[in-house]
């Protein structure tokens, strides 16, 4: 009953250590999915709407591993 308040279940406090694996773990699939994405960029396809979307995708791959990377201030 005490892990109920208010309708309200606590979460668990958060293990520091596997918060850390998964971040690593995000990097990581943000770096393979921008190859993939220059890769794609490097076919240079005919359609500027094509090359600038691909450009586009691959700046917000950066903008959320930089995002992901960042320190976030302690609670």
């Amino acid at each position: 009953m005490d892990s109920v308040i208010r309708g309200w279940h606590r979460r668990p406090e958060p293990d520091p250590d596997e918060e850390l694996r998964k971040i690593e773990m995000a990097v990581r699939q943000l770096e393979r999915a921008e190859l993939y994405v220059v890769s794609a960029i490097n076919l240079d396809l005919d359609r500027w709407e094509y090359r600038q979307a691909l450009h586009n995708l691959r700046c917000h791959i950066l903008d959320v591993s930089d995002l992901i990377r960042r320190p976030r201030p302690l609670e």
